[in-house]
């Protein structure tokens, strides 16, 4: 965006206000007026609407909380009334967010209220005559935001008298010097690297510290935003400002025992008899997901970490914790203690703006897996990368040669090339642009990648120079030829504009011709870099040197580009580490987030295997979502949600792949929870048992109750039930839908008389000359429903049910409740939903206060679904066997299990999986990893 469109923007937002749901009209006189000035008189009219709609027209679900038990002084309405402060720092960062960052103004709106919320939630800092501890946890999405929201938190608590505030911000030197780089410009107002601003401002002053009449507004720090700016005692000794100082102090550290440790003794020797009394403390933990999961380093070692946490938290008579994380599962572990780091009075959860690209618009989440429109197509799968970075390679083995590069990187290479020149036709040529390269923990390797890799984008570069016709010809075809496995630019942009639900994430985009993009290949290849990030490499990421121009980057990392780091402009990613690993999920991360003006742009190539977690985290993290919704809406608290962290049955997916060497015990529950078996086997044996199992069982049955076209059974016994689970096979990734442990936890709540008659469902799909039928032995005839394959699938033997969802309808699991008991459920849900602030625009209740509060607790639901085989098919994946709707069909089926009046779970012993030891042991006995973060 030019700087003229820049000041139009900021002149029509002047004139509409800064308030949300703005009218049409109001935009368009806007526009007329600022238009009219000669200054504005060439700006494209259309261009401007469709920036000032991007601004206002964001809508953002309210957040739900879930407060502890214990008693808690609200306190920040009269604070107010009694005028005790003048909010100069948030009003001054409320300012900055609309004018410089173009927030919306209902993200504005949200986050003002939910600052006062968690402000309210810990303690009237001015207030000398209290011993008080905090601790909350805020959940958001993956680079959805998290660091505005807390920078916000910062500014209201410094303005209510929060004197000292530390950040601890990630593990690494790279992404601490991100985070002070913001704080620098979102809270102190001024650059801590001061000659670094002077020589490029003639000025200290960045961010909010440009806007003026804030005079009030002062803070300091001890930290500063250099490589090696973390704290250290002797540059706070040596600060111009003293400790005891009224103005508020700031440091962002990494979480690392040595620098904790310093602070630490540091703060001991500004204390009296053992205690800071003048300093009410705020620490803002910007990666709580970070803490629990252990590390080959001695320096990340959680235990040396949290307990150097707890004690600086100790030496404060008032000190409030709060924690941010991206995944629910990040706290699973954290004892419910308090002198822990427990969020005991408050958790949560944040939801992201629509125009938020975040997993559930990649994979899908959604419940009806067969609707097609609010999926982005832009996962591209790679299978030719094993001779290029063998899944198990070692820091010394033989390294690749340019030859060896395989045909997916350099495709994703082109894509990227295309992408900024893209970008340069729709005026964001001085954005920046980066792409990810993630194919190796090793750093000697990554080094060597960068070389190759740099040598064959140089070869691209000299080649688009000269014009050569190959070259032009080869990206011309990714620009506009689709292939079997390649969707073009061209294509996938059409696609999003199209559609009915996408064009709400960006209404920016627009086509372009091969003519308008060519000429603009030259000036984009000149911009673009190629680096390796990592401890030995020396190259480091300049986009703040480069924040008026742009920089267009290649990076090539492993480590260091997984915790939280953002690879600003972000558009094309290439991760192949085959590692079963935790972060590895943090690190795909990376690549969520905001394009503006560019999603259709993204691409991510990545492997089977990575693409297959990701979807389990995601399905994983939509639940418990969920769940935290329900406990949100009927009072829930933080201990009641640990619970449903700790018990949740995706743990058995994540712990078989978390960073932990030991085997450990974990607890299980399906109470108030839908199982779905969104993955089954293709081969034609296993498709066959499960078939056969399924037509043993309802010729068991006897004659069913007709419901429409679907059949039903009540009464049945849990060992009938039990018994088909044990014969029903399905693939051992699907580990979260584990049957032996299905039915021990049956066998478990029978004994207390739960789970006792069951209730199954044969679904049917309505039949017509088209439909897939299938009958039965017992006569039953049925149509098969369409559950289509993935399209970015590639394993043969595995049937992935696109948007992980066999259900097809959320009423599917009410076929065998009672109407009256469904219409005061429904009355329930608008009345909780309603207190919550939020309108359920349904005709039914909400699946999960169903399963909760409603079915009984001794009837749980089994819904067979037969579906048509030639859904499954796999065009282009070797190996694959090929289906006609003729054939037998795939029998997949969902549980909907009662809320239980008991805590029993079932005890799951989790080993690490073999391949992942080796894999870790491998990297552990040759790490080369240097970091140099003391």
């Amino acid at each position: 965006m030019n700087e003229l469109n820049e000041k139009a923007i900021n002149m029509c937002q002047a004139l509409i206000g800064f308030k949300p749901g703005v009218s049409d009209e109001e935009i368009d006189t806007a526009i007329s007026t600022v238009t009219s000035l000669p200054m504005f008189a060439g700006l494209d009219k259309i261009e401007l609407k469709k920036s000032l709609l991007a601004i206002y027209n964001v809508k953002v679900d309210t957040y739900q909380i879930l407060e502890g038990r214990d008693a808690r002084i609200p306190w920040l309405k009269e604070f107010k009334a009694e005028r005790r402060s003048e909010w100069q720092f948030w009003t001054r960062y409320k300012k900055y967010l609309a004018e410089q960052k173009h927030f919306a103004p209902e993200v504005i709106s949200q986050l003002d209220d939910l600052t006062d919320r968690i402000l309210d939630k810990l303690f009237n800092p001015q207030r000398n005559d209290i011993v008080i501890n905090k601790k909350g946890l805020v959940v958001g999405q993956v680079q959805s935001g998290k660091t505005a929201n807390y920078t916000g938190l910062i500014c209201k608590a410094a303005d209510a008298g929060f004197n000292l505030i530390i950040i601890l911000a990630g593990i690494h030197n790279n992404l601490r010097s991100q985070t002070q780089n913001r704080i620098d410009e979102g809270f102190l107002g001024f650059d801590t690297q001061n000659t670094r601003a002077y020589d490029m401002n003639r000025t200290i002053r960045i961010g909010v510290g440009l806007i003026p009449g804030f005079d009030k507004a002062i803070a300091n720090s001890y930290t500063t935003s250099t490589e090696h700016g973390d704290f250290t005692s002797r540059a706070a000794n040596t600060a111009g400002f003293n400790f005891n100082n009224p103005q508020p102090i700031i440091l962002v550290i990494k979480k690392n025992a040595s620098v904790l440790k310093r602070l630490f003794s540091w703060l001991q020797t500004q204390s009296s008899h053992g205690a800071i009394t003048n300093k009410a403390l705020l620490l803002v933990d910007d990666e709580a997901d970070n803490a629990s999961i252990n590390t080959s380093r001695d320096g990340d070692d959680p235990t040396a970490i949290n307990k150097n946490i707890c004690r600086i938290i100790k030496l404060f008579n008032r000190s409030a914790y709060v924690g941010y994380t991206a995944t629910p599962f990040a706290n699973i572990f954290i004892p419910l203690d308090k002198d822990d780091l427990f969020p005991k009075d408050f958790i949560i959860n944040l939801p992201a703006p629509d125009n938020y690209i975040g997993p559930e618009k990649v994979f899908g989440t959604s419940a009806d897996p067969d609707g097609n429109e609010d999926l982005l197509p832009i996962v591209f799968p790679v299978t030719d990368s094993d001779a290029f970075v063998p899944a198990r390679h070692r820091r010394d083995d033989p390294k690749p040669t340019v030859d060896d590069i395989p045909e997916s990187l350099r495709t994703a290479i082109k894509c990227f090339i295309v992408t900024c020149a893209i970008r340069i036709a729709r005026g964001q040529e001085n954005k920046h642009n980066s792409m990810l390269i993630h194919v190796s923990r090793f750093q000697a390797w990554q080094n060597h990648l960068k070389e190759i890799i740099d040598r064959l984008f140089k070869y691209y570069k000299s080649e688009i120079e000269a014009d050569d016709p190959t070259m032009l010809e080869e990206l011309r075809q990714i620009f506009e030829e689709d292939t079997p496995d390649y969707r073009s630019y061209r294509t996938i942009t059409g696609e999003i504009i199209e559609s009915p639900i996408l064009p709400r994430i960006d209404n920016k985009i627009r086509s372009h011709t091969w003519e308008e993009i060519r000429p603009l290949l030259y000036r984009a290849v000149q911009k673009i870099e190629v680096k390796s990030i990592n401890g030995t490499s020396g190259d480091s990421l300049t986009y703040y040197e480069n924040e008026r121009n742009g920089i267009s980057v290649i990076a090539i990392g492993g480590d260091k580009l997984s915790r939280g780091l953002t690879l600003e402009g972000l558009s094309v990613s290439y991760f192949l580490r085959a590692s079963k690993m935790y972060d590895t999920l943090m690190q795909m991360g990376r690549w969520f987030g905001y394009r503006p003006g560019y999603v259709d742009l993204c691409r991510l190539f990545t492997s089977n295997e990575l693409n297959e977690w990701y979807r389990h985290i995601t399905l994983a993290s939509d639940e418990l979502r969920e769940e935290f919704r329900y406990l949100a809406e009927s009072g829930g608290t933080p201990e009641n949600y640990a619970l449903k962290v700790r018990t949740h049955p995706g743990q058995l997916q994540i712990t078989s792949v978390s960073k932990m060497r030991h085997t450990r015990n974990i607890q299980v529950s399906w109470a108030g929870r839908l199982v779905e078996t969104y993955q089954l086997l293709r081969d034609p044996d296993s498709k066959r048992n499960n078939l056969k199992a399924t037509d043993s069982l309802l010729s068991e049955l006897g004659t069913p109750v007709m419901i429409k076209s679907d059949c039903l059974w009540t009464g049945i016994s849990s060992d009938t039930v039990c018994d088909y689970l044990s014969r029903f096979q399905l693939p051992g990734s699907l580990t979260k839908v584990n049957l032996d442990l299905i039915c021990n936890y049956v066998r478990d709540l029978n004994e207390v008389g739960e789970l006792v008659s069951w209730d199954i469902a044969l679904m049917s799909k309505s039949i017509d000359k088209d439909t897939c039928v299938h009958t039965f032995s017992n006569g039953i005839r049925v149509g098969c429903f369409v559950r289509r394959q993935a399209e970015d699938a590639q394993n043969a033997g595995t049937y992935y049910i696109r948007k992980n969802h066999i259900v097809g309808n959320p009423t599917d699991e009410f076929i065998d409740l009672p109407a009256d008991m469904l219409s005061n459920a429904l009355d329930e849900t608008k009345k909780r939903k309603s207190q919550a602030g939020e309108e359920w625009k349904h005709e039914y209740p909400s699946p999960q206060l169903v399963r909760q509060e409603f079915r009984s607790k001794q009837t749980p639901l089994l819904m067979i679904y037969p579906l048509n085989p030639e859904s499954s098919n796999m065009p282009g994946v070797k190996d694959a066997v090929t289906y006609t709707k003729d054939d037998e069909p795939f029998i997949g089926f969902a549980i909907a299990f009662p809320h239980s009046d008991t805590d029993k779970a079932v005890s799951y012993v989790v080993n690490q999986v073999a391949d992942f030891a080796v894999t870790e042991e491998d990297f552990d006995s040759t790490n080369d990893n240097t970091y140099d973060e003391q």
